[in-house]
């Protein structure tokens, strides 16, 4: 039986207040190793606001969750605009997938600063890690969220030959994950390893002894509404944002 199956699953203010630690990084720097926990990854459509966040930028979910809706105020505010023309490109939503995966990215302790990093170089203070270094698999539930290419193109492949090649269903493999370039110019690529059964206390919460607990995707997918999108276009961070909802 698949774990998100039977997994406990986060409260809808713990995944209101998620970090962008909570997502799965893919980086340039290291490889990362993800074992999917749900069978099925679920849509959202998705705005990018620049603004948000006093200008760090943030995403919100598109209140238009039928194509004959038209509340969004961002979709509204370019519906004027010509389908080519750049502004209305970039601001209207994208379509994005999420799924709950454990990172099992090999992380090790520094012994220069005593950081738990990942790769052959550390994160904080650019230490070699290649020699003295004991690494283990992080064993984290986060949250992996990309676009069509990631998930239409480089994951729906990977699932249909290890189900060909190994009866295997997506979650009972990790995937190593490379990426090269930034930006727009991001490319990811992913290797599925051969099926093997996840060790006995890897989805265990090395602090408390706990089974760790997944997000609720449909959380993760409600529509923003459109007072909190509003507040974003003014530069509202996540955690105003959630003050004026009385989640603290």
């Amino acid at each position: 039986m698949p774990f998100a199956e039977t997994a406990p699953v986060k409260s809808y203010v713990e995944a209101r207040k998620r970090t962008s630690a909570s997502y799965a990084k893919f980086t340039e720097d290291y490889r990362i190793t993800l074992r999917m926990l749900n069978t099925n990854a679920r849509t959202v459509w998705k705005h990018w606001i620049p603004q948000a966040n006093k200008g760090v930028g943030m995403s919100a979910n598109c209140p238009n969750i039928r194509a004959d809706m038209s509340v969004c105020p961002i979709e509204a505010s370019v519906k004027h605009l010509a389908k080519d023309d750049p502004t209305r490109r970039d601001a209207v939503a994208r379509r994005r997938f999420v799924v709950n995966v454990l990172e099992r990215t090999p992380y090790t302790t520094c012994n220069a600063c005593n950081t738990n990093t990942p790769g052959k170089v550390c994160i904080n203070c650019g230490n070699d890690l290649k020699k003295g270094h004991d690494f283990k698999p992080l064993n984290k539930v986060k949250i992996m969220e990309g676009g069509v290419q990631l998930f239409n193109h480089v994951l729906n492949p990977i699932q249909e030959m290890q189900q060909e090649d190994y009866s295997a269903d997506i979650t009972e493999y990790d995937i190593v994950f490379t990426t090269s370039g930034t930006g727009r110019d991001k490319k990811i690529a992913a290797i599925p390893q051969k099926p093997e059964p996840l060790e006995e206390d890897a989805l265990l919460d090395p602090e408390t002894g706990e089974v760790q607990a997944l997000f609720n995707l449909d959380d993760l997918a409600e529509p923003t509404s459109i007072e909190e999108i509003e507040m974003m276009l003014k530069g509202a961070s996540m955690q105003e944002i959630n003050e004026a909802r009385g989640i603290k």
